[in-house]
């Protein structure tokens, strides 16, 4: 019996010499075949994400890159699997996988659409197949299946992690630089590459448990993006100015205001007279608040452009002056009550903290703990590579369970990982986390209420501010009970391990008849202890999903205060682009302005309504409904219909940061432990 696992070297070393590679001449037809083979093993191993709205998502993104490859023999398709690491790998035969955890770590489509470019050039450059002739063996692909159970390489996460189709850094480089080919011409903006790269260092830096799996199959970022920049079409040398207004229009369609607007400002240095571009950057402007600006651009596209240019930018000049003209304004507002709410707020954060840190200390033990444990119970692992594993036989429904309990292991692991290591913090010189992001939105919250007087901006938010710290409020209560249900889970998984360890010794005792299968005396003893493992497992999976659904509610909050804090309520225009963003993420507008202050709505409120609408197949207006007629949060409703409150999240950021994205100055500052990109 195998009775531990061995160095990675040694196993890659033993594949490769026990094992015939095939010819180089691969069949397209045979690598389908085996990438169907890894594929059924990676989703049996490995939870997929259903979610609706992200696997949408992808598959827009996707289908667009799929649509220029060259290779048009292999059915590409692209599953998310349900894990909190940064990462994303491909097989063989058109089979890609991307977590979820990149998908929260990315910044838009554009930034996913160079992650799938980048495996899709794996696929296109047919690089697994051609591994033999770079000494590194076709049959890794084959063999870690064959030859270890599915709980060996679960534990030694092989499998997650890509290493059976880890390529040569070569090749990583030429899919890097296919992808900017790919991304180009599917409209993509290949400076998202270029970004994305930059994201990666500095999660690096700050979070580098969230990419070990990620740094075990590629360069490290900061080599690649010095590769990347060197590529045509990111050489700013070799950019035109006309290259930059598509790419400038193409961020603007998508509604990424922030960076469209950065580089439409970027083509009028190189070309002020650009009328096109002044028309762009006049309403990108007024997407982010910035009305003296919008209507100066928009002047000069009137004086500059022909006359289509001129008719549209003086009809959106005209709008401007009405919005200012209607704009929400209280002359002398009582300040005191709204200040009583944020020290409240304060002061339930600060109490959230406090019991939260004890908490998470003794989940962080009890996490350390089970990983102990778990190292342990590895030693009881059968080797079944000198059986014959046939299908419909009781080694099977043995093999079976295991990968079933496996991959509870593996769900309680990491979900409870999320929730203790990033709900984070307000000591002193150890802020970060969700905790620290309340904090600082709070204070954000208050600094506008010391100004004398006070800006038309802040005046027109004040009547928002109510609802946002009732958010917020909610949100120290779901973080609170995230980490409750944590606890709660690790507990119930450490007695799991008590049960699993039974049923491992008991495998290890018994025998097999004349077929290579299990006895049946011995299986029927094995049963009722396989069962009480795989149910007992299965269970604090279950909890766990649930304790990072009420940490992921609690980010959600946090984010729909920061889309009202945009100031996108203060008028219809501006309201508008939020509509224009949402249509452009969920392919929904929400509901119409009037009807959002008829209903004493925030923007940030009719924001997640939307996405939550897209997400359970309804509208935003029954989604707003069911809220009020239950005297729920729209947050909570997303919760009371089954919705994964992480993708909620992750489009709410992806919101958020149209208005916000400054790659730029996020490249040049550290990310902080512990805090979300997306956030």
């Amino acid at each position: 019996m195998f009775r531990r696992l061995l160095p990675l070297a040694l196993i890659l070393a033993f594949i490769s010499a026990s094992i015939p590679a095939p010819a180089l001449a691969l069949s397209t037809e045979s690598e389908i075949s085996m990438g169907e083979s890894a594929d059924m093993d990676i989703v049996q191993g490995t939870e997929v994400e259903t979610d609706p709205l992200l696997n949408k998502w992808v598959k827009g993104i996707s289908d667009r890159l799929f649509q220029q490859t060259a290779r048009k023999d292999v059915p590409y398709n692209v599953k998310i699997l349900n894990t909190s690491d940064v990462n994303a790998f491909s097989t063989m035969g058109g089979f890609m996988y991307i977590n979820e955890g990149a998908l929260d770590f990315a910044q838009s489509d554009d930034e996913v659409a160079g992650v799938l470019g980048h495996e899709t050039g794996h696929i296109e450059r047919r690089h697994a197949v051609t591994m033999q002739a770079k000494s590194q063996g076709i049959s890794l692909l084959l063999g870690i299946v064959s030859l270890f159970s599915p709980f060996v390489y679960r534990f030694g996460q092989l499998m997650q992690a890509g290493i059976m189709a880890k390529l040569s850094r070569v090749d990583e480089l030429q899919a890097d630089q296919y992808a900017v080919l790919l991304m180009s011409r599917a409209g993509y903006d290949p400076e998202a590459m270029v970004s994305f790269m930059s994201h990666l260092g500095q999660l690096d830096k700050s979070r580098p448990d969230l990419l070990t799996k990620y740094l075990a199959d590629h360069p490290e970022p900061a080599k690649r993006l010095g590769h990347i920049m060197g590529y045509e079409q990111l050489d700013p040398k070799k950019v035109s100015t006309q290259t930059l207004l598509v790419e400038g229009v193409h961020d603007f369609d998508e509604a990424r205001y922030n960076v469209a607007a950065m580089k439409l400002n970027r083509v009028l240095k190189a070309d002020p007279g650009n009328a096109q571009a002044l028309l762009d950057l006049g309403q990108a402007q007024l997407a982010l608040g910035q009305v003296g600006k919008s209507e100066q651009s928009l002047a000069e596209a009137a004086q500059k452009g022909n006359a289509q240019t001129r008719d549209l930018a003086l009809a959106r000049m005209t709008s401007l002056r009405a919005m200012e003209k209607h704009r929400v304004s209280l002359t002398h507002p009582n300040l005191q009550p709204l200040r009583a709410q944020i020290s409240q707020a304060q002061s339930n954060l600060d109490n959230a903290a406090a019991e939260i840190s004890n908490r998470r200390d003794a989940a962080r033990d009890q996490l350390k703990n089970m990983g102990d444990r778990l190292q342990a119970v590895t030693y009881e692992i059968p080797d079944f590579s000198r059986m014959n594993i046939r299908q419909g036989t009781r080694l099977a429904a043995v093999v079976k369970n295991l990968e079933s309990m496996a991959r509870s292991i593996d769900s309680a692991l990491d979900h409870n990982g999320v929730v203790i290591k990033d709900t984070g913090s307000l000591e002193r010189n150890k802020e970060g986390g969700v905790l620290a992001e309340g904090a600082a939105i709070l204070h954000e919250l208050q600094a506008p209420l010391n100004q004398t007087p006070l800006t038309p901006d802040a005046l027109a938010l004040l009547p928002s501010y109510p609802r946002m710290i009732s958010e917020l409020n909610a949100s120290n209560g779901d973080l609170l009970r995230g980490v409750d249900a944590s606890r709660a889970s690790l507990q119930m998984a450490d007695l799991s391990l008590g049960d699993l360890d039974a049923f491992l010794k008991q495998l290890s005792r018994v025998n097999t008849d004349f077929m290579g299968d299990i006895t049946v005396v011995d299986y029927n003893a094995l049963v009722p202890l396989m069962q009480k493992a795989s149910d007992s497992l299965a269970k604090s999976a279950i909890a766990a999903s649930q304790a990072q659904q009420l940490f992921n509610m609690a980010r959600s909050r946090q984010l729909e205060t920061r889309v009202t804090m945009l100031g996108l309520g203060d008028s219809p225009q501006r309201y508008a682009t939020l509509q224009n963003a949402l249509n452009a993420r969920v392919g929904m507008t929400g509901i119409d302005y009037a009807a959002m202050l008829h209903a004493g709505l925030t923007p940030g409120e009719v924001a997640a309504a939307t996405i939550i609408a897209a997400d359970t197949n309804t509208t935003p207006g029954a989604i707003i409904q069911e809220a009020a007629a239950s005297g729920r949060t729209v947050t909570d409703i997303a919760n009371r219909r089954g919705m994964h409150a992480e993708a909620l999240e992750i489009f709410m950021g992806l919101v958020y940061l149209d208005y916000t994205d400054d790659p730029a100055k996020e490249n040049s500052a550290p990310v902080q432990q512990g805090t979300n990109t997306n956030v």
